[in-house]
């Protein structure tokens, strides 16, 4: 057995790209086909209630627009310095294909996860054998959380399909170091596809960083000097531009943000050099408890905690016995593990686990495979069968789970509301931006706590209140945003925390416009800057009074109807 994997692993070596997809069609058209019809089942109609999603959908309108790489939903339009421009380009162009909606950037997302399982499988494939690779790819196909992943317009899915097309492609190159006749059978193909991929991965996310270090070391390890010059030539000089843009306009980036102890709560300050070690504690205990369960089983049950803690023993196994003669994906795997494990815990999620998830499971299964070939080798596909067939049963009711709330979903969808199956306060919020982007006028400025989605749903350009339940800190914010409208929501508990204290304290400053029909959102106008000095005898923060009265004329567009 062990003879007959290591013949066909080294036939598969020599095979070009092409190759691998000419003996491979079969098998990686079924699985994306699976995977496709699956997302079908469970697509999720509803924009996702994250403001990320609206704001590369607004960076791909400023490209469209030609007016550069904008913030468009900020009112002083600043340029655009922490998402790489590949995802937003990637949305506009599919704006030009007539895919310019919210549904159809979410088929843009299903369509990259597609590309993320059949390239997964060819790398598997490669790796492992067709067996070993249609088993590992299977689960992630029936995997419920990556189906729900692919469904959101985040670049996390893009970035996945772009690495693991890398992955393959490089592990084409380094494994034609060694042919048996001493001659490497390189074609432009494999250098192609993996310096082209390597670089969009890059510009996808800035995660993307440790796969462009484990490129570049183990070309160099392998003495690969042709590819590592390509690569140089064609990513050097873009990443260079993109680290001076940044740097000579001053925006917001990921490096400044990973040293607070929390992104949203700033004024809990700035984590140490020392602080890191408790960091990657925390981290990892919501991987292994929650966020490696999900994509496994879409559970966080018991039993998957400890399949996935089994699973991730197994893959540590199958990853050191590879680094005798290591790859691409023997750097990229720790490296990549490392960055999400030191930055911000409340940036823990199984999207920015999705990239290292196939290798895991590869991992995993080629040292179960090995261990099983020292002991009772007869045993492998009996046992893998098995395996398999017990993790579809417990996917099982989860998959189903998510089919039956899909079709409910797209029934009331169907039926006219654009927003089904959210909660109370998200369906408010949502259907409150729809109004403002009605009744208010064009050149209203909204504070909100999700301003990004807010201008991704009404059109109506916005700015975060100050994370700071200081009053003037507030009225300066709007004093210099020229903000008339602010918006009060339940979605989380920020909003309470911060503007909360400031309405008990000024509530004189302010109108009610209009309340979202459940009563979970609202919007007020803030009134002109006479009415902000603090008044003897206001109420003091806790006490939780609020008195409003309703705005008076020239709050709404002029042509807007007073039932609005």
């Amino acid at each position: 057995m062990q003879g007959t994997t290591a013949v066909e692993e080294r036939t598969t070596s020599r095979q070009s790209i092409v190759d691998d997809l000419r003996t491979g069609w079969q098998a990686t058209l079924a699985l994306v086909a699976t995977h496709l019809i699956l997302s079908a089942l469970t697509f999720n109609p509803t924009p996702h209630t994250g403001g990320d999603n609206a704001a590369y959908i607004a960076l791909a309108h400023s490209l469209l627009e030609g007016q550069g790489y904008l913030e468009l939903y900020d009112p002083a339009t600043p340029p655009h310095t922490q998402y790489p421009p590949v995802f937003p380009a990637m949305l506009a162009l599919a704006t030009l294909l007539g895919l310019g909606s919210w549904i159809g950037y979410k088929i843009v997302v299903v369509l990259a996860s597609g590309i993320g399982i059949g390239a997964t499988y060819l790398w598997l494939r490669r790796r492992t054998g067709p067996r070993l690779a249609l088993g590992v790819t299977s689960v992630l196909v029936l995997s419920p959380t990556i189906l729900d992943l692919s469904h959101w317009v985040l670049s996390d899915v893009p970035f996945w399909a772009l690495t693991a097309t890398a992955l393959w492609a490089f592990d084409h190159l380094i494994e034609e170091t060694a042919g048996d006749d001493g001659v490497r059978k390189t074609t432009w193909a494999g250098p192609t596809l993996a310096v082209g991929a390597t670089t969009l991965a890059y510009f996808t996310r800035s995660a993307g960083l440790p796969l462009v270090i484990a490129v570049t070391v183990i070309l160099a390890f392998h003495r690969r000097w042709r590819t590592l010059v390509g690569l140089g030539t064609v990513l050097a000089p873009l990443a260079l531009w993109w680290w001076l843009r940044a740097r000579g306009l001053g925006g917001v980036d990921y490096v400044g943000q990973f040293w607070w102890v929390d992104p949203y709560s700033p004024e809990l300050g700035t984590i140490g050099i020392g602080d890191l070690l408790t960091r990657v504690l925390e981290n990892s205990s919501n991987y292994l408890s929650l966020h490696l369960p999900l994509l496994l089983t879409g559970q966080a049950g018991a039993l998957s905690i400890s399949l996935g803690i089994l699973a991730t023993l197994t893959a540590l196994i199958g990853w050191v016995r590879r680094l005798s003669a290591p790859g691409v994906t023997e750097l990229f795997f720790p490296l990549y593990l490392g960055l999400i494990l030191v930055w911000p815990a409340v940036w823990s999620g199984e999207r920015f686990l999705l990239p290292a998830y196939p290798l895991l499971l590869g991992y995993a299964a080629e040292a179960s495979r090995w261990a099983l070939d020292r002991w009772r080798p007869t045993l492998i596909q009996p046992l893998g069968i098995a395996a398999l067939l017990a993790l579809v049963l417990l996917i099982g009711p989860t998959l189903y789970e998510s089919i039956e709330v899909s079709s409910r979903c797209m029934a009331r969808y169907r039926s006219g509301d654009p927003y089904p199956c959210l909660d109370p306060a998200a369906h408010d919020f949502f259907r409150l931006a729809d109004w403002t982007g009605v009744a208010l006028p064009e050149e209203a400025v909204v504070i909100s706590r999700k301003p990004r989605l807010f201008y991704g749903l009404s059109g109506r350009r916005g700015l975060i209140y100050p994370l700071s339940t200081d009053p003037e800190v507030f009225f300066d914010s709007v004093r210099e945003s020229g903000a008339r409208y602010i918006v009060l929501d339940q979605l989380t508990a920020l909003t309470p925390r911060y503007i909360g204290p400031i309405l008990e304290e000024r509530a004189h400053a302010f109108c009610l416009l209009h309340t979202a029909e459940g009563g979970y959102a609202a919007i007020l106008g803030i009134l002109p800057e006479e009415s902000w000095a603090e008044r003897p005898g206001a109420p003091t923060s806790g006490t939780g009074t609020v008195n409003l009265t309703d705005c008076p004329a020239g709050y709404l567009r002029a042509e807007t109807d007073s039932a609005l």
